[in-house]
């Protein structure tokens, strides 16, 4: 907030509560995977140059609503209880927190509630965040009127509802198929603006069909980013281009940023092809509509944002004629009552009159926006900020993918990363990679298949020599929740049995007890080792990293 004084903190004086946590070993890290539900919660805790609290990096904090008690455990956390353990280990002070992108899970866990008194000492985010970066402003503006377009088409959707409720025909079956449409664009808009119903961010409407969003785009997650800006001393904007970053006090870690590309080709290119999916993947399509939900802001001359409540085309008012114009301007009406008034059709043989219903796009046009919507979604998620975290020079690599999909994926074999003197390259930090937080909860496109000698980099990439004995996988996902939603498969069988051979079942899935974890049947001499150096509970997994 403007004129708010920057929290301090002393890390190394900050009291940590009882054992929360265990010691990083010298040259290694603790990774903490918080059971927070269907989203990203993750804890690093790495030695701190001259001893004293651990160095803490926090990537993400969310959830999907109503995941965290579908958990399968006899006793599943709640978020409440996540985000206590969270600032009773750290003690209240995060050396950095990391916001990969701006979805519901993987923000929400942080409100003002929970997480108002939290100081953070430096803020990490992608380029696309930056509020200087004019190819950042550009993907901003053009992505905030796509997203204003949905909101009206949600509104319109809920208003044709109302109507056939007032006429009687809300329990039609076309009625009740426009509903479930309308509420499958209300969970996916909850993507992008954030919120949890328990929080009073979207509220129910009285037709029963979702939720109520704000006009001008602006919903729980960019408060949340709000929040993290106004407790952190320092934000940073990472981009591929730069060179290594360091945690501060982290010794000889040292931190890559591979994603995202600043190529917005790369960022709307979602779906695996050929040999690099798991399976088929479904085709985005629709990409044609996108200039339906309203022009730039440029073109415009407007604002985005300046939707009336009752705004029910979808195109922007700029290129419209309101009903009331029709009726006060006698050459508009008269064209409008001659094509458009809606006229019946006549019996079988006669001449179609213009102004017949067919003409008339009325609703129809709301049927793309689902689509739209799933698109957008994954832009987001393809503008996820991935990191390799690097122990030590030429040690073990910790990858976090995010929700990075394909162009993301295919932007990281273009480059290489200064460190110093070094140069380093992203097939080099993949075959050194032990950890690998997988892409988005396990979805289709959010690994690429492939081998290590592969021209694209994927996970026959990851784990090579060496460190093909300690990887572990880290998916972030609830099953028995992912089955309730319209065609998630999280995570896709396909991608997990890939994942459970190449790490010799050292698997963590954020729905599985840690005792029920077993290794892959006569094929894991190492398990010993893994489980030696791994504990869990209903709260949290921990994954201890030796150096190298």
């Amino acid at each position: 907030m403007p004129g708010k004084k920057k929290p301090k903190a002393n890390p190394a004086a900050t009291p940590v509560t009882q054992g929360l946590i265990g010691d990083p070993p010298p040259g290694g890290c603790v990774i903490r995977m918080y059971r927070i539900g269907h989203g990203d919660c993750f804890l690093l805790a790495f030695p701190r140059d001259g001893g004293g609290k651990p160095v803490f990096v926090m990537i993400d904090c969310g959830y999907k609503p109503g995941s965290t008690s579908m958990i399968e455990s006899p006793s599943p956390a709640t978020v409440e209880e996540v985000i206590a353990n969270l600032k009773a280990t750290t003690g209240g002070f995060i050396d950095v927190v990391v916001i990969t992108h701006e979805h519901q899970d993987h923000l929400n866990g942080i409100t003002e509630k929970r997480f108002g008194d939290v100081h953070i000492g430096e803020l990490w985010l992608a380029w696309t965040e930056n509020p200087k970066d004019e190819v950042a402003n550009a993907l901003r503006r053009s992505f905030k009127d796509r997203l204003v377009g949905l909101i009206g088409a949600h509104r319109s959707m809920v208003g044709l509802l109302e109507q056939k409720r007032s006429l009687g025909l809300a329990g039609t079956s076309e009625a009740e198929a426009e509903a479930a449409r309308a509420e499958r664009l209300a969970d996916l808009l909850a993507f992008e603006l954030g919120g949890d119903p328990s929080d009073d961010m979207r509220p129910s409407l009285a037709v029963g069909v979702g939720a109520a969003f704000p006009a001008d785009g602006i919903g729980a997650n960019k408060a949340a980013m709000a929040l993290c800006k106004r407790n952190a001393s320092e934000v940073r904007f990472l981009s591929p281009q730069d060179p290594s970053i360091a945690p501060p006090g982290a010794g000889a870690v040292r931190v890559f940023p591979l994603g995202p590309p600043r190529d917005e080709a790369k960022i709307e290119d979602l779906d695996p092809e050929g040999d690099e999916q798991f399976h088929l993947a479904l085709d985005s399509g629709a990409e044609g509509f996108l200039s339906l939900f309203g022009a730039s802001e440029a073109e415009a001359g407007s604002t985005a944002c300046d939707y009336p409540d009752s705004w029910t085309s979808p195109f922007h008012p700029r290129y419209a004629v309101s009903l009331s114009q029709a009726g006060d301007d006698p050459e508009v009406s008269d064209f409008y009552r001659r094509r458009y008034d809606g006229a019946p059709l006549p019996p079988n043989g006669d001449e179609v009159p213009d102004s017949a219903n067919f003409r008339r796009i009325d609703g129809d046009w709301l049927g793309a926006a689902e689509q739209i919507a799933l698109d957008m979604n994954s832009y987001t998620n393809n503008a996820s900020l991935v990191l390799a975290f690097e122990l030590s020079p030429g040690g073990k690599v910790l990858l976090f993918a995010a929700d990075a999909q394909r162009g993301n994926w295919m932007s990281w074999a273009e480059q290489s990363f200064s460190d110093g003197n070094r140069t380093v390259t992203t097939r080099d930090l993949l075959g050194r990679t032990v950890v690998y937080k997988v892409g988005h909860h396990g979805s289709h496109n959010a690994t690429l298949n492939g081998t290590a000698a592969a021209t694209h980099p994927c996970l026959g990439w990851m784990g090579q020599g060496p460190a093909a004995k300690e990887f572990v996988a880290m998916i972030t996902a609830v099953w028995p929740w992912a089955k309730t939603q319209k065609g998630w498969i999280h995570p896709l069988p396909a991608i997990k049995a890939a994942l459970a051979e190449k790490a010799s079942g050292r698997v963590f899935q954020t729905d599985t007890d840690f005792e029920t974890m077993a290794a892959k049947a006569g094929a894991n001499p190492e398990w010993s080792a893994f489980a030696a150096r791994s504990e869990g509970n209903r709260l949290w997994f921990d994954l201890k990293i030796n150096p190298s």
